[in-house]
């Protein structure tokens, strides 16, 4: 079975996909390795678009990269990204720690609506690269020894008018440095994608956290996010259309006890 190609997905992940191909849709339906590359690389989108201010995505420690060197069970020969990204001696850096950079404003890059080819390597790199360091802090945090979890908030989640008798619930822990969100969701299956989002009370400002895989799984809450200001949980059916935005069709909804 041929997978998607990785430009490709890119290009769905920030909006930009080609036309409509009916047998790339067909097989993302299909594909569970597919669609967690997508869910990577638009959970990447989503908080380059998300974090307050202009901050800036950081590489890992080595310490993180030491641990994902031994979970995988690599060589000794094979050195960490952060030792092969190091300036050499005469002051050049090496071009994988190039890589390593902000996501562009992607709203921006939409607006301006420049010729898609010749996007495309540059935001696959990008959306490839900041997926990479994303997927390292996640192998540390699995690795690691973790504090056991302090439950912060939980909400029941209610059915949407169009998803009537579909249920759900949210619990939000705190565990070591990060903020997770477990989702459960109980409702008929539709013909997208579930993608799990936070919203503001008054619904003007939402962040993605990512797409829900069956009927249960967990989400890390991006850094600097006040769930005071996103309390409210909202699980929504996605068309694979490539448009990042929420689709409208929320199939469960509910407010934090925060």
């Amino acid at each position: 079975m041929e997978h998607c190609d990785p430009e490709t997905l890119a290009l769905i992940a920030i909006g930009e996909a080609p036309a409509s191909d009916a047998r790339q849709t067909s097989h993302l339906s299909a594909c569970a390795e597919c669609r967690r590359e997508l869910d990577a690389l638009r959970q990447t989108v989503s908080v380059a678009r998300s974090t307050v201010g202009e901050g800036a995505l950081s590489a890992p420690s080595g310490a993180v990269w030491s641990a994902i060197h031994r979970e995988l069970g690599l060589a000794p020969g094979i050195r960490p990204p952060v030792e092969a990204a190091a300036p050499s001696s005469h002051g050049d850096t090496d071009d994988d720690s190039r890589a390593i950079a902000p996501v562009a404003s992607l709203d921006e890059a939409r607006r301006r609506r420049r010729p898609i080819r010749s996007v495309v390597v540059p935001v696959a790199a990008s959306a490839a690269a900041a997926a990479l360091v994303a997927g390292g802090i996640l192998w540390w945090g699995a690795a690691a020894p973790v504090d056991p979890a302090v439950t912060v908030a939980s909400a029941s989640l209610d059915a949407l008018p169009a998803w009537t008798g579909a249920t759900g619930s949210a619990l939000v822990l705190e565990r070591d440095d990060e903020r997770v969100v477990t989702i459960s969701v109980d409702a008929p299956a539709g013909a997208g994608l579930r993608e799990v989002w936070l919203l503001t009370p008054e619904v003007d400002g939402l962040i993605s956290l990512g797409y829900l895989e069956g009927s249960s799984d967990e989400f890390v809450i991006p850094a600097g996010v006040d769930l005071a200001d996103y309390p409210i949980v909202d699980i929504s059916e996605e068309p694979l259309d490539g448009d990042p935005a929420h689709s409208g069709d929320s199939v469960v909804r509910g407010t934090l006890d925060v």
